[in-house]
């Protein structure tokens, strides 16, 4: 299943994560912002911290590996967090579009991760690190799919 990727098309792809966790990171900053709920607002900030972390250990993984990380952020995810702000501001129903918005990351984030750790060959200590970080996006995105029933 899995093809002999060269070093440099391993790199890409935890760059890929490494933006897609930048992303996390910002989105759900910014989801606390626009909610009015206190426990919401902690949850976000704990992700947005969380994904942080992500992000460091992809930084320190892929520098590991010889390669050089990408800091920024996708110009998609950019319009999404305008996307979220825009929507928040015209909603009545904003808390819960906000949770829903925050859901369908995580569930992009996971393909993400499943795509790389299914079509790329990596050595355990990389492969070990990607599981751990998709079950906590998981975790998240199971919350999150709660969440949106009762908000």
């Amino acid at each position: 299943m899995s093809v002999k990727e060269t070093r440099g098309e391993i790199l890409d792809q935890l760059n890929r994560l490494l933006t897609r966790s930048h992303d996390a990171e910002k989105g759900y900053q910014e989801a606390s912002e626009n909610v009015k709920d206190t426990e919401l607002k902690s949850l976000f900030l704990t992700q947005s911290r969380q994904r942080g972390e992500f992000a460091m250990e992809l930084d320190r993984e892929i520098r590991t590996l010889g390669g050089e990380p990408d800091g920024s952020t996708s110009f998609v995810a950019d319009l999404h967090r305008a996307w979220i702000n825009i929507k928040s501001t015209f909603s009545s129903d904003d808390d819960k579009a906000t949770v829903e918005e925050c859901k369908r990351g995580d569930h992009e984030a996971i393909d993400d991760y499943n795509s790389v750790l299914q079509e790329t060959d990596l050595v355990a200590s990389t492969r070990e690190l990607l599981l751990r970080q998709k079950q906590s996006i998981e975790s998240a995105h199971a919350s999150m799919a709660r969440l949106a029933l009762v908000v």
